[in-house]
């Protein structure tokens, strides 16, 4: 009964709200490059750098992302984007000081040797990154050799996030990524053995061929490698989006229930090997600075997932990135070659975005703290209808609300997308979401 009702319809992930679909097109470039040109000399910001390429595809990959073995294609694109740097530059008329640079994809370790350095260097040129806390960097485990391994430490990363999902052989073929254990666990002493000790692994359940068991077997395989972090999602099938998915319903989906069974199992695994619980489906070891981050209650969640980044202001740079600004989310255009051709001509590419108002502003409060922390302070009187709709919930025993204050009340942590959709005014709205677990 429970499960039927926090179940019962698919919601987004909430690494923002408003969420990504609810960005319209009313958002322009003029208005970004106003935005950005009153940064202020002391705040520093947070930097995404999307690259979105692979050297081949993942079936289950919902990433903005393209297939190519030309270093060509790259090359062209990353001038794209270095044009993008040198614009912000101008616009801001400074070096602005960098906290955080994350590197996402796509595959950013597809770079050629050249390629990175040649990012950094630019990077080093238009922005100050000299005091950046952490340099992170999404990670192919299929494409680490000792020596990209050093042009990453050379250049400065300082945590990696693994692509490992699942280390079982079968379920690897059948998602189209093949990477045998003892390749990851190579991968992870290389990365160690230059200076790059910050590992991050993303786990993944509701695959074909996955059962609880199994899931199980994978994550107490994966953290034998010791990763400081580990985030454990749910696969999103959302073949109306990414066509390419279809391929995997020939072997069978899980269930909904089925998933419960999977989440829970590899959970355990993870809390009983001293992990701890960080928001809805992140994990880190006690010692880590997001675990530190979560019991002084300063975690955030941003489209990287969950992070200790305090910083208000993000930048996005490179096709689809989103960033956010003085209360606003802008979106690059999600077309490389066109967000190319906009870069030649010299101007910013931003299409999408939306400002928010004081209400949304409310509601992304809520939402955050419910996603951080299973728990948030709704307020009085303004979200009395919220407080309504959310009865049921707490006749199932799902939550329990006192004074407007709102609690998970069930070990099953994915259930909390559900609670903070009900808050959410923009659901329904032409949004495509993915099923709460």
């Amino acid at each position: 009964m429970n499960n039927e009702l926090w179940l019962a319809k698919p919601v987004p992930r909430y690494t923002s709200y408003p969420p990504a679909p609810a960005f319209h097109g009313g958002i322009t470039a003029g208005e970004y490059a106003k935005i950005i040109s009153g940064l202020s000399d002391d705040e520093a910001v947070s930097l995404y750098i999307h690259i979105p390429f692979c050297r081949s595809l993942c079936l289950y990959c919902g990433c903005h992302t393209s297939v190519t073995l030309k270093d060509d294609r790259i090359e062209s694109y990353l001038d794209a984007v270095v044009r993008e740097m040198d614009l912000i530059s101008k616009t801001i008329k400074r070096k602005q000081r960098i906290s955080h640079l994350h590197f996402g994809g796509g595959t950013p370790n597809s770079l050629s040797k050249n390629a990175m350095t040649g990012i950094f260097r630019a990077l080093r040129d238009f922005f100050d990154i000299s005091a950046c806390a952490e340099i992170a960097m999404e990670l192919d485990p299929r494409l680490i050799t000792r020596e990209q391994a050093e042009v990453m430490a050379k250049c400065g990363v300082t945590r990696v996030s693994l692509g490992v999902q699942d280390v079982n052989p079968k379920v690897q073929d059948v998602v189209n990524r093949t990477q045998p254990y003892e390749m990851i666990s190579q991968a992870c002493d290389m990365l160690r053995d230059v200076g790059i000790r910050k590992i991050n692994f993303d786990l993944m359940y509701g695959l074909p061929l996955q059962t609880p068991g199994s899931v199980s077997d994978s994550v107490r395989q994966a953290i034998c490698l010791s990763p400081d972090r580990v985030a454990f999602f749910s696969y999103a099938h959302v073949p109306q989006i990414k066509k390419h998915q279809v391929a995997l319903e020939q072997y069978g989906l899980p269930d909904k229930f089925a998933l419960i069974e999977q989440e829970r199992a590899g959970r355990q695994v993870l809390l009983d090997a001293g992990y701890i619980a960080i928001g809805m489906d992140h994990f880190a070891k006690p010692e880590d600075s997001l675990a530190i981050s979560m019991k002084e209650r300063r975690l955030r969640r941003n489209f990287q997932g969950y992070t200790d980044d305090a910083a208000k202001t993000l930048l996005g740079i490179g096709a689809s990135s989103i960033g956010f600004a003085s209360g606003a989310f802008f979106q690059n255009e999600r077309d490389v070659e066109i967000y190319q051709s906009i870069l030649q001509s010299g101007k910013f590419a931003t299409m999408r975005g939306i400002k928010l108002t004081n209400d949304d502003c409310a509601r992304a409060a809520i939402i955050e703290a419910l996603m951080c922390y299973m728990e948030c302070d709704a307020g009085s009187g303004s979200f009395d209808a919220e407080i309504k709709a959310l009865k049921p919930f707490v006749d199932a025993g799902i939550i329990e609300i006192t004074d407007n204050k709102i609690s998970l009340a069930i070990p099953d942590r994915v259930a909390i997308r559900v609670i903070c959709s009900i808050f959410d005014r923009y659901l329904g709205a032409g949004a495509v979401s993915s099923k709460a677990v």
